[in-house]
């Protein structure tokens, strides 16, 4: 499951990134079972607005569609988020890997 996390940072919540949980049961899901897909670390563009994750399989990958903010500093306005669309590609199968 792709999902948005929210971050916080001066007293404001925000999308920050994208995260995926995994799990062989549909109705048990452990928290320790996540991997970071996409963050500020990770991104070119977008380095604290990230999310509205979707996925489409494409031959042996995944493309990774999502929204973002190019500017320097999260903002509350309605500009922050959405103000821009991601694509990412992801290999099949996924591996977990540390960076």
């Amino acid at each position: 499951m792709f999902t948005n996390h929210v971050g916080l940072k001066n007293g404001l919540e925000y999308t920050d990134a994208v995260w995926v949980y995994w799990t062989k049961d549909l109705e048990r899901w452990s928290a320790d079972r996540k991997a970071v897909v996409l963050d500020g670390a990770n991104c070119a563009w977008s380095k604290e607005i990230i999310g509205l994750p979707s996925v489409v399989k494409v031959g042996n990958r995944l493309a990774l569609f999502y929204d973002g903010y190019a500017g320097e500093e999260y903002h509350r306005s309605i500009e922050s988020h959405a103000a821009g669309c991601g694509l990412a590609w992801l290999d099949l199968p996924l591996n977990v890997g540390s960076r």
